[in-house]
Protein backbone atom coordinates (compact mmCIF):
# COMPACT_ATOMS: atom_id res chain seq x y z
CA UNK A 1 0.00 0.00 0.00
CA UNK A 2 1.25 3.49 -1.00
CA UNK A 3 0.47 6.31 1.44
CA UNK A 4 2.14 9.86 0.95
CA UNK A 5 1.09 12.02 4.45
CA UNK A 6 -0.33 15.59 3.83
CA UNK A 7 2.43 16.81 6.34
CA UNK A 8 5.16 15.33 3.23
CA UNK A 9 3.34 16.84 0.53
CA UNK A 10 3.54 20.27 2.41
CA UNK A 11 7.96 20.05 1.93
CA UNK A 12 7.40 18.29 -1.54
CA UNK A 13 4.99 20.83 -2.93
CA UNK A 14 7.04 23.81 -1.87
CA UNK A 15 8.90 24.04 -5.37
CA UNK A 16 7.10 21.74 -7.35
CA UNK A 17 4.22 23.01 -9.70
CA UNK A 18 1.28 21.09 -9.64
CA UNK A 19 -0.21 21.93 -13.65
CA UNK A 20 -1.26 18.31 -15.30
CA UNK A 21 -1.38 17.16 -18.94
CA UNK A 22 -45.58 16.97 -3.22
CA UNK A 23 -46.11 14.95 0.48
CA UNK A 24 -47.21 11.64 -2.63
CA UNK A 25 -43.15 11.73 -3.10
CA UNK A 26 -42.84 11.11 0.77
CA UNK A 27 -43.86 6.89 0.05
CA UNK A 28 -40.42 6.82 -1.99
CA UNK A 29 -38.42 7.29 0.87
CA UNK A 30 -37.83 3.91 1.59
CA UNK A 31 -38.81 2.42 -1.89
CA UNK A 32 -35.61 1.67 -4.66
CA UNK A 33 -35.74 0.52 -7.67
CA UNK A 34 -34.50 -3.20 -7.93
CA UNK A 35 -32.40 -4.23 -11.04
CA UNK A 36 -30.55 -7.26 -11.88
CA UNK A 37 -28.47 -6.41 -15.04
CA UNK A 38 -25.95 -3.99 -15.35
CA UNK A 39 -25.03 -1.28 -17.84
CA UNK A 40 -22.63 -2.85 -19.06
CA UNK A 41 -24.84 -6.58 -19.71
CA UNK A 42 -23.99 -8.31 -16.81
CA UNK A 43 -20.20 -7.07 -15.71
CA UNK A 44 -19.83 -4.68 -12.69
CA UNK A 45 -18.93 -0.94 -13.48
CA UNK A 46 -15.90 0.28 -11.60
CA UNK A 47 -17.39 3.22 -9.42
CA UNK A 48 -15.44 6.14 -7.83
CA UNK A 49 -16.89 9.08 -5.52
CA UNK A 50 -14.79 12.42 -5.78
CA UNK A 51 -15.94 13.79 -2.32
CA UNK A 52 -14.30 17.35 -1.63
CA UNK A 53 -14.64 18.66 1.72
CA UNK A 54 -16.72 21.94 2.72
CA UNK A 55 -17.17 22.61 -0.81
CA UNK A 56 -20.29 24.69 -1.51
CA UNK A 57 -22.05 24.71 -5.18
CA UNK A 58 -18.93 26.23 -6.88
CA UNK A 59 -17.34 24.58 -9.96
CA UNK A 60 -16.97 27.41 -13.22
CA UNK A 61 -19.92 24.55 -14.79
CA UNK A 62 -22.76 25.75 -12.03
CA UNK A 63 -21.76 29.80 -13.35
CA UNK A 64 -19.21 30.91 -10.35
CA UNK A 65 -16.92 33.56 -11.52
CA UNK A 66 -13.62 33.51 -11.36
CA UNK A 67 -13.18 30.13 -10.97
CA UNK A 68 -11.12 27.37 -13.30
CA UNK A 69 -12.57 23.89 -13.10
CA UNK A 70 -12.06 22.80 -16.36
CA UNK A 71 -11.53 18.89 -15.96
CA UNK A 72 -14.86 18.70 -13.25
CA UNK A 73 -16.78 20.68 -16.20
CA UNK A 74 -15.52 18.20 -18.74
CA UNK A 75 -16.72 15.35 -16.68
CA UNK A 76 -20.32 17.19 -16.33
CA UNK A 77 -20.31 17.34 -20.00
CA UNK A 78 -20.61 13.73 -20.21
CA UNK A 79 -22.81 12.78 -17.45
CA UNK A 80 -25.54 14.57 -15.71
CA UNK A 81 -25.09 18.03 -13.57
CA UNK A 82 -27.41 18.16 -10.87
CA UNK A 83 -27.67 22.19 -9.75
CA UNK A 84 -30.09 20.64 -7.17
CA UNK A 85 -27.98 18.46 -5.29
CA UNK A 86 -27.65 18.62 -1.74
CA UNK A 87 -25.65 16.95 1.41
CA UNK A 88 -28.06 15.09 3.86
CA UNK A 89 -26.56 16.52 6.79
CA UNK A 90 -23.52 19.46 7.01
CA UNK A 91 -21.38 17.96 9.08
CA UNK A 92 -18.05 15.62 7.83
CA UNK A 93 -19.18 12.38 9.93
CA UNK A 94 -22.90 11.76 9.76
CA UNK A 95 -22.61 13.18 6.19
CA UNK A 96 -19.99 10.58 4.81
CA UNK A 97 -21.95 8.23 6.89
CA UNK A 98 -25.46 8.88 5.29
CA UNK A 99 -24.01 8.29 2.09
CA UNK A 100 -22.42 5.16 2.81
CA UNK A 101 -25.61 4.00 3.84
CA UNK A 102 -27.85 5.09 1.78
CA UNK A 103 -30.06 6.58 5.06
CA UNK A 104 -30.18 9.98 7.15
CA UNK A 105 -27.79 10.31 9.93
CA UNK A 106 -30.50 10.42 13.03
CA UNK A 107 -31.59 6.68 10.86
CA UNK A 108 -28.12 5.09 11.05
CA UNK A 109 -26.96 6.16 14.05
CA UNK A 110 -24.06 8.57 13.51
CA UNK A 111 -25.49 12.38 14.65
CA UNK A 112 -22.59 14.42 14.81
CA UNK A 113 -18.78 14.19 14.10
CA UNK A 114 -17.03 11.13 15.47
CA UNK A 115 -13.39 10.17 16.38
CA UNK A 116 -11.70 7.40 13.97
CA UNK A 117 -7.98 6.52 12.98
CA UNK A 118 -6.20 8.42 10.38
CA UNK A 119 -5.83 6.86 6.92
CA UNK A 120 -2.10 6.03 7.80
CA UNK A 121 -2.96 4.61 11.04
CA UNK A 122 -1.87 0.72 12.29
CA UNK A 123 -4.07 -1.91 10.61
CA UNK A 124 -5.55 -3.04 13.75
CA UNK A 125 -7.13 -0.10 14.23
CA UNK A 126 -9.70 -0.87 11.60
CA UNK A 127 -10.83 -4.10 12.50
CA UNK A 128 -13.13 -5.04 15.91
CA UNK A 129 -10.02 -4.45 18.27
CA UNK A 130 -9.68 -0.44 17.49
CA UNK A 131 -8.98 1.06 20.47
CA UNK A 132 -11.81 3.75 19.16
CA UNK A 133 -14.30 0.84 20.89
CA UNK A 134 -13.74 2.49 23.73
CA UNK A 135 -13.37 5.55 22.41
CA UNK A 136 -15.76 6.39 19.90
CA UNK A 137 -19.85 5.82 21.65
CA UNK A 138 -22.00 6.87 18.38
CA UNK A 139 -21.77 5.00 15.39
CA UNK A 140 -23.90 3.02 12.49
CA UNK A 141 -26.17 0.59 13.89
CA UNK A 142 -24.26 -2.97 13.73
CA UNK A 143 -27.49 -3.96 12.12
CA UNK A 144 -27.35 -1.83 9.61
CA UNK A 145 -25.21 -2.62 6.07
CA UNK A 146 -22.33 -0.01 4.88
CA UNK A 147 -21.87 0.29 0.88
CA UNK A 148 -18.38 -1.23 1.58
CA UNK A 149 -19.80 -4.37 3.45
CA UNK A 150 -21.97 -4.78 0.32
CA UNK A 151 -19.71 -4.30 -2.03
CA UNK A 152 -16.74 -6.47 -0.60
CA UNK A 153 -19.67 -9.20 -0.77
CA UNK A 154 -20.12 -9.00 -3.76
CA UNK A 155 -16.34 -9.30 -5.27
CA UNK A 156 -15.37 -5.63 -5.62
CA UNK A 157 -11.85 -4.28 -4.62
CA UNK A 158 -12.68 -1.35 -2.37
CA UNK A 159 -10.30 2.04 -1.01
CA UNK A 160 -10.85 5.02 0.76
CA UNK A 161 -8.42 7.86 0.54
CA UNK A 162 -7.41 10.83 2.99
CA UNK A 163 -9.12 10.53 6.07
CA UNK A 164 -12.03 8.67 7.20
CA UNK A 165 -14.67 10.36 9.66
CA UNK A 166 -16.65 7.12 9.81
CA UNK A 167 -17.65 4.74 13.24
CA UNK A 168 -17.29 2.02 13.40
CA UNK A 169 -14.45 1.84 11.67
CA UNK A 170 -14.78 -2.02 11.11
CA UNK A 171 -18.45 -1.07 9.54
CA UNK A 172 -16.03 0.29 7.02
CA UNK A 173 -13.92 -2.04 5.60
CA UNK A 174 -12.20 -0.70 2.80
CA UNK A 175 -9.65 -3.13 1.75
CA UNK A 176 -7.08 -0.30 0.18
CA UNK A 177 -5.88 2.93 1.44
CA UNK A 178 -4.09 6.00 0.49
CA UNK A 179 -3.77 9.89 0.31
CA UNK A 180 -4.25 12.22 -2.84
CA UNK A 181 -0.96 14.51 -2.65
CA UNK A 182 0.38 16.12 -5.75
CA UNK A 183 -1.56 15.38 -9.29
CA UNK A 184 1.43 13.01 -10.15
CA UNK A 185 1.89 11.25 -6.55
CA UNK A 186 -1.86 10.60 -6.88
CA UNK A 187 -1.49 9.03 -10.51
CA UNK A 188 1.23 6.85 -9.25
CA UNK A 189 -0.95 5.92 -5.56
CA UNK A 190 -3.98 5.37 -7.72
CA UNK A 191 -1.94 3.22 -10.15
CA UNK A 192 -0.53 1.44 -7.51
CA UNK A 193 -4.34 0.64 -6.11
CA UNK A 194 -5.22 -0.67 -9.59
CA UNK A 195 -2.64 -3.00 -10.00
CA UNK A 196 -3.45 -4.48 -6.76
CA UNK A 197 -6.62 -5.16 -7.22
CA UNK A 198 -6.05 -8.01 -9.79
CA UNK A 199 -9.20 -8.63 -11.58
CA UNK A 200 -11.93 -7.30 -9.56
CA UNK A 201 -13.68 -4.32 -10.72
CA UNK A 202 -13.12 -1.46 -7.78
CA UNK A 203 -14.68 1.02 -5.89
CA UNK A 204 -12.74 3.67 -4.27
CA UNK A 205 -13.92 6.94 -1.96
CA UNK A 206 -11.44 9.30 -2.81
CA UNK A 207 -12.14 11.78 0.08
CA UNK A 208 -10.34 15.04 -1.16
CA UNK A 209 -9.45 17.29 1.26
CA UNK A 210 -7.88 20.62 -0.37
CA UNK A 211 -10.94 22.70 0.57
CA UNK A 212 -10.99 22.29 4.12
CA UNK A 213 -9.61 24.91 6.16
CA UNK A 214 -6.49 25.47 7.30
CA UNK A 215 -5.81 25.78 3.89
CA UNK A 216 -2.29 24.56 3.00
CA UNK A 217 -0.10 27.38 2.15
CA UNK A 218 2.09 25.52 -0.95
CA UNK A 219 -1.13 25.46 -2.68
CA UNK A 220 -2.43 28.53 -1.88
CA UNK A 221 1.08 30.16 -2.46
CA UNK A 222 3.61 27.95 -4.42
CA UNK A 223 1.50 27.08 -7.17
CA UNK A 224 2.48 27.58 -10.88
CA UNK A 225 -0.54 30.35 -11.81
CA UNK A 226 -1.52 33.07 -9.49
CA UNK A 227 -4.65 33.15 -7.14
CA UNK A 228 -7.95 33.93 -8.80
CA UNK A 229 -8.06 38.29 -9.84
CA UNK A 230 -9.82 39.17 -6.87
CA UNK A 231 -12.26 41.35 -9.12
CA UNK A 232 -13.54 37.99 -11.12
CA UNK A 233 -14.21 36.76 -7.34
CA UNK A 234 -17.93 36.07 -6.97
CA UNK A 235 -18.85 36.79 -3.14
CA UNK A 236 -21.64 35.52 -1.80
CA UNK A 237 -24.70 38.38 -1.39
CA UNK A 238 -24.93 37.29 2.29
CA UNK A 239 -20.94 38.10 2.98
CA UNK A 240 -19.37 41.54 3.35
CA UNK A 241 -18.02 42.42 0.01
CA UNK A 242 -14.39 43.85 0.75
CA UNK A 243 -11.08 43.08 0.30
CA UNK A 244 -10.17 40.44 2.73
CA UNK A 245 -13.26 38.58 2.27
CA UNK A 246 -12.18 38.27 -1.37
CA UNK A 247 -8.98 37.47 -0.50
CA UNK A 248 -10.10 34.80 1.62
CA UNK A 249 -12.77 33.76 -1.15
CA UNK A 250 -9.71 33.73 -3.76
CA UNK A 251 -7.80 30.94 -1.59
CA UNK A 252 -10.70 28.93 -1.13
CA UNK A 253 -11.03 28.87 -5.16
CA UNK A 254 -7.29 28.08 -5.26
CA UNK A 255 -8.16 24.94 -3.18
CA UNK A 256 -11.23 23.96 -5.09
CA UNK A 257 -8.66 24.28 -8.73
CA UNK A 258 -6.59 21.97 -6.75
CA UNK A 259 -9.39 19.23 -6.49
CA UNK A 260 -10.36 19.86 -9.90
CA UNK A 261 -6.46 18.78 -10.84
CA UNK A 262 -6.82 15.85 -8.53
CA UNK A 263 -9.87 14.24 -10.29
CA UNK A 264 -7.68 14.59 -13.24
CA UNK A 265 -4.92 12.50 -12.02
CA UNK A 266 -7.50 9.88 -11.92
CA UNK A 267 -9.30 10.23 -15.10
CA UNK A 268 -5.68 10.44 -16.84
CA UNK A 269 -5.04 7.12 -14.96
CA UNK A 270 -8.64 5.34 -15.98
CA UNK A 271 -7.86 6.72 -19.96
CA UNK A 272 -4.61 5.11 -20.39
CA UNK A 273 -6.08 1.42 -18.88
CA UNK A 274 -8.82 1.70 -20.82
CA UNK A 275 -11.13 1.51 -18.01
CA UNK A 276 -13.05 5.60 -18.37
CA UNK A 277 -15.84 4.61 -20.19
CA UNK A 278 -17.12 1.88 -17.51
CA UNK A 279 -16.44 3.58 -14.48
CA UNK A 280 -19.70 4.91 -12.92
CA UNK A 281 -18.31 8.28 -11.58
CA UNK A 282 -19.47 10.58 -9.28
CA UNK A 283 -18.27 14.45 -8.34
CA UNK A 284 -19.82 15.70 -4.80
CA UNK A 285 -19.29 17.57 -1.40
CA UNK A 286 -19.44 16.31 1.92
CA UNK A 287 -21.26 20.12 3.19
CA UNK A 288 -21.20 23.31 2.22
CA UNK A 289 -17.92 25.42 2.63
CA UNK A 290 -16.74 26.96 5.97
CA UNK A 291 -17.88 30.10 6.44
CA UNK A 292 -20.63 31.40 8.89
CA UNK A 293 -24.17 30.36 7.65
CA UNK A 294 -22.50 27.23 5.60
CA UNK A 295 -21.08 24.28 7.19
CA UNK A 296 -22.63 22.92 10.09
CA UNK A 297 -26.13 24.37 9.38
CA UNK A 298 -28.99 23.94 7.66
CA UNK A 299 -29.04 27.07 5.07
CA UNK A 300 -28.89 26.28 1.94
CA UNK A 301 -24.77 27.27 1.58
CA UNK A 302 -24.41 24.73 4.44
CA UNK A 303 -26.53 21.74 2.66
CA UNK A 304 -26.38 22.60 -1.78
CA UNK A 305 -23.34 20.90 -2.93
CA UNK A 306 -21.51 20.25 -5.91
CA UNK A 307 -23.48 16.81 -7.72
CA UNK A 308 -22.15 15.30 -10.94
CA UNK A 309 -22.80 12.19 -12.01
CA UNK A 310 -21.06 10.17 -15.53
CA UNK A 311 -22.72 6.32 -15.69
CA UNK A 312 -20.95 3.81 -17.44
CA UNK A 313 -21.06 3.13 -20.75
CA UNK A 314 -23.05 6.72 -21.53
CA UNK A 315 -23.07 10.09 -22.40
CA UNK A 316 -25.93 11.52 -20.98
CA UNK A 317 -24.71 15.28 -21.04
CA UNK A 318 -27.40 17.40 -19.82
CA UNK A 319 -28.84 19.11 -16.82
CA UNK A 320 -31.40 18.01 -14.47
CA UNK A 321 -33.32 20.05 -12.23
CA UNK A 322 -34.58 17.12 -10.21
CA UNK A 323 -33.99 17.24 -6.45
CA UNK A 324 -31.13 14.86 -5.37
CA UNK A 325 -29.54 13.57 -2.02
CA UNK A 326 -26.37 12.18 -1.15
CA UNK A 327 -28.76 8.98 -0.10
CA UNK A 328 -29.53 8.70 -3.37
CA UNK A 329 -25.31 7.55 -3.94
CA UNK A 330 -25.75 3.87 -2.54
CA UNK A 331 -28.49 2.53 -4.07
CA UNK A 332 -27.18 4.13 -7.73
CA UNK A 333 -24.37 2.29 -7.13
CA UNK A 334 -25.88 -0.95 -6.50
CA UNK A 335 -28.59 -0.51 -9.25
CA UNK A 336 -25.98 -0.19 -11.60
CA UNK A 337 -23.67 -3.29 -10.33
CA UNK A 338 -27.02 -5.69 -10.64
CA UNK A 339 -27.38 -5.76 -7.05
CA UNK A 340 -30.15 -5.77 -4.47
CA UNK A 341 -31.02 -2.69 -2.35
CA UNK A 342 -31.70 -3.14 1.07
CA UNK A 343 -34.74 -2.53 2.29
CA UNK A 344 -33.67 -0.07 4.92
CA UNK A 345 -32.39 2.30 2.07
CA UNK A 346 -34.14 5.66 2.55
CA UNK A 347 -32.68 7.22 -1.21
CA UNK A 348 -33.43 6.55 -4.70
CA UNK A 349 -31.60 5.33 -7.68
CA UNK A 350 -30.54 7.86 -9.75
CA UNK A 351 -30.41 5.51 -12.96
CA UNK A 352 -34.14 6.74 -13.76
CA UNK A 353 -32.63 10.13 -14.63
CA UNK A 354 -29.16 9.15 -15.80
CA UNK A 355 -30.71 6.96 -18.60
CA UNK A 356 -33.64 9.65 -19.16
CA UNK A 357 -33.39 12.56 -21.88
CA UNK A 358 -35.46 14.32 -19.26
CA UNK A 359 -36.59 14.29 -15.87
CA UNK A 360 -39.21 12.03 -14.88
CA UNK A 361 -42.32 13.96 -13.44
CA UNK A 362 -42.76 12.00 -10.16
CA UNK A 363 -39.26 11.77 -9.21
CA UNK A 364 -39.58 13.68 -6.12
CA UNK A 365 -41.15 16.66 -4.53
CA UNK A 366 -38.97 17.41 -1.69
CA UNK A 367 -35.80 16.42 -0.36
CA UNK A 368 -34.67 16.91 3.39
CA UNK A 369 -31.26 17.51 5.46
CA UNK A 370 -30.97 17.70 8.74
CA UNK A 371 -27.66 19.43 11.13
CA UNK A 372 -27.54 17.75 15.35
CA UNK A 373 -24.17 18.87 16.41
CA UNK A 374 -20.61 19.17 14.92
CA UNK A 375 -18.51 17.53 17.66
CA UNK A 376 -19.02 15.83 21.49
CA UNK A 377 -19.23 19.34 22.72
CA UNK A 378 -22.54 19.35 24.57
CA UNK A 379 -22.83 23.25 24.13
CA UNK A 380 -22.70 22.35 20.00
CA UNK A 381 -25.60 20.28 19.87
CA UNK A 382 -28.54 22.60 18.06
CA UNK A 383 -30.70 20.34 16.20
CA UNK A 384 -31.63 21.27 12.68
CA UNK A 385 -34.69 20.03 9.88
CA UNK A 386 -34.66 21.30 6.46
CA UNK A 387 -36.66 20.40 3.06
CA UNK A 388 -36.44 22.22 0.02
CA UNK A 389 -39.50 21.72 -2.79
CA UNK A 390 -37.28 23.36 -5.84
CA UNK A 391 -38.15 27.09 -5.02
CA UNK A 392 -39.02 27.59 -1.02
CA UNK A 393 -36.72 26.07 1.83
CA UNK A 394 -37.84 25.18 4.92
CA UNK A 395 -35.73 25.45 8.26
CA UNK A 396 -36.82 24.05 11.53
CA UNK A 397 -34.42 25.06 14.55
CA UNK A 398 -35.62 22.63 16.91
CA UNK A 399 -33.55 24.51 20.24
CA UNK A 400 -33.89 27.50 18.74
CA UNK A 401 -34.23 29.15 22.44
CA UNK A 402 -30.08 28.75 22.89
CA UNK A 403 -28.91 32.11 21.97
CA UNK A 404 -25.41 34.19 22.16
CA UNK A 405 -26.62 37.38 23.20
CA UNK A 406 -23.36 39.36 23.18
CA UNK A 407 -21.56 41.84 20.66
CA UNK A 408 -20.75 39.91 17.60
CA UNK A 409 -17.62 42.06 17.49
CA UNK A 410 -16.26 41.22 20.83
CA UNK A 411 -14.97 37.96 19.45
CA UNK A 412 -12.10 39.59 17.68
CA UNK A 413 -10.92 41.02 21.10
CA UNK A 414 -10.11 37.50 23.20
CA UNK A 415 -7.10 36.54 21.05
CA UNK A 416 -9.04 33.26 20.00
CA UNK A 417 -10.02 32.15 23.03
CA UNK A 418 -13.76 32.56 22.29
CA UNK A 419 -16.37 30.82 24.73
CA UNK A 420 -17.76 27.62 24.02
CA UNK A 421 -20.84 28.45 24.11
CA UNK A 422 -21.06 30.45 20.68
CA UNK A 423 -20.31 26.94 18.88
CA UNK A 424 -23.54 26.13 18.37
CA UNK A 425 -24.04 28.61 16.14
CA UNK A 426 -21.39 26.98 13.57
CA UNK A 427 -18.12 24.80 13.69
CA UNK A 428 -14.74 25.98 15.13
CA UNK A 429 -13.29 26.68 11.68
CA UNK A 430 -15.83 29.40 11.05
CA UNK A 431 -14.61 31.48 13.19
CA UNK A 432 -11.75 33.97 14.46
CA UNK A 433 -10.00 31.57 15.67
CA UNK A 434 -6.17 30.92 15.58
CA UNK A 435 -4.92 27.98 13.38
CA UNK A 436 -7.74 27.78 11.14
CA UNK A 437 -6.94 30.76 8.76
CA UNK A 438 -10.95 32.05 8.00
CA UNK A 439 -11.40 35.99 7.82
CA UNK A 440 -14.78 35.96 7.24
CA UNK A 441 -16.29 36.59 9.99
CA UNK A 442 -13.36 39.47 10.63
CA UNK A 443 -14.55 40.70 7.30
CA UNK A 444 -18.31 41.03 7.96
CA UNK A 445 -17.21 42.87 11.36
CA UNK A 446 -14.55 45.49 9.50
CA UNK A 447 -17.77 46.07 7.41
CA UNK A 448 -20.33 46.41 9.49
CA UNK A 449 -21.28 50.65 8.65
CA UNK A 450 -20.62 49.78 4.66
CA UNK A 451 -22.70 46.50 4.71
CA UNK A 452 -25.34 46.39 7.32
CA UNK A 453 -27.47 43.65 5.92
CA UNK A 454 -24.15 41.40 5.68
CA UNK A 455 -23.60 42.15 9.39
CA UNK A 456 -27.33 41.57 10.37
CA UNK A 457 -26.85 37.85 8.71
CA UNK A 458 -24.05 37.34 10.85
CA UNK A 459 -25.69 38.54 14.39
CA UNK A 460 -28.58 35.90 13.21
CA UNK A 461 -26.71 32.93 13.57
CA UNK A 462 -26.35 33.72 17.28
CA UNK A 463 -30.17 34.70 17.63
CA UNK A 464 -32.40 32.02 14.91
CA UNK A 465 -35.88 31.93 14.86
CA UNK A 466 -37.56 28.80 15.30
CA UNK A 467 -38.87 28.10 11.56
CA UNK A 468 -37.20 30.00 8.27
CA UNK A 469 -38.86 30.29 4.85
CA UNK A 470 -37.08 31.70 1.91
CA UNK A 471 -38.08 31.59 -1.86
CA UNK A 472 -34.53 30.96 -3.28
CA UNK A 473 -36.05 31.91 -6.69
CA UNK A 474 -35.78 35.71 -5.56
CA UNK A 475 -34.10 35.47 -2.21
CA UNK A 476 -31.13 32.89 -3.57
CA UNK A 477 -28.85 34.33 -0.40
CA UNK A 478 -31.78 33.61 1.98
CA UNK A 479 -31.54 37.60 3.46
CA UNK A 480 -35.08 37.45 4.02
CA UNK A 481 -37.25 35.50 6.20
CA UNK A 482 -40.74 34.67 4.96
CA UNK A 483 -41.96 32.29 7.82
CA UNK A 484 -44.55 35.61 8.95
CA UNK A 485 -45.06 36.96 6.16
CA UNK A 486 -49.06 36.38 5.21
CA UNK A 487 -48.98 35.84 1.64
CA UNK A 488 -46.88 32.51 2.05
CA UNK A 489 -48.19 31.37 5.03
CA UNK A 490 -49.80 28.36 2.38
CA UNK A 491 -46.44 27.38 1.54
CA UNK A 492 -45.30 27.33 5.21
CA UNK A 493 -47.85 25.06 6.43
CA UNK A 494 -47.09 22.84 3.18
CA UNK A 495 -42.99 22.59 3.60
CA UNK A 496 -43.67 22.75 7.62
CA UNK A 497 -46.23 19.64 6.92
CA UNK A 498 -43.47 17.54 4.93
CA UNK A 499 -41.16 17.84 7.19
CA UNK A 500 -44.00 16.67 10.01
CA UNK A 501 -44.48 13.85 7.52
CA UNK A 502 -40.52 12.99 6.91
CA UNK A 503 -39.64 13.11 10.54
CA UNK A 504 -42.65 10.74 11.46
CA UNK A 505 -41.92 7.86 8.74
CA UNK A 506 -38.37 7.89 9.72
CA UNK A 507 -38.43 7.35 12.86
CA UNK A 508 -36.12 10.90 13.87
CA UNK A 509 -36.70 11.89 17.25
CA UNK A 510 -36.08 15.21 16.85
CA UNK A 511 -34.57 16.43 20.40
CA UNK A 512 -33.83 13.82 21.21
CA UNK A 513 -31.38 12.26 18.72
CA UNK A 514 -28.06 11.99 21.17
CA UNK A 515 -29.77 10.01 23.47
CA UNK A 516 -30.76 7.46 21.34
CA UNK A 517 -28.63 4.41 21.80
CA UNK A 518 -26.46 2.60 19.38
CA UNK A 519 -27.49 -0.66 18.21
CA UNK A 520 -25.11 -3.67 18.33
CA UNK A 521 -24.87 -6.89 17.63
Amino acid sequence: MKDVSRRGFMTQAAGIGVGLTGLGALSSITAAAQSTTTATGGSKPNVIIFFTDDHSAHLNCLGTTGLDTPHVDALAQEGVLFPNGFASSASCAPSRCALLTGMHCHSNGVWRNVHSPTINAPEEEFGPESSFRQREPVGVHDDIPTLPELLNEAGYYTCITDKTHLSPIWKFPFQHRFTNTIPSETKQAFGDFLEAREDKPFFIMSNVNWTHRPFLRPIINRWDKPLPDLAQVEVPGYLADNTLMRQDLAEYYRTVEMCDLTMAAYIEVLREQGLYEDTLIFFTGDQGFCYHRAKATGYDKGIRVPFIVKPPAEKPSRQSRALVSHLDILPTILDYAGLEIPENIQGKSLRPLLSADEDPLDWRDYVFAEHNAHGPNPLEYYPTRTTWDGRFHYIRHLMHERTWDEDPASLLEMDGQLPPEIYFAGPADAFPTPGWGNHAYEAAIQGKDEFPEQYRVLASIFRREHEELYDLHTDPEELHNLAEHPAYQQHLERMRAAVDAWMLETDDPGVDTRDVPRRTA
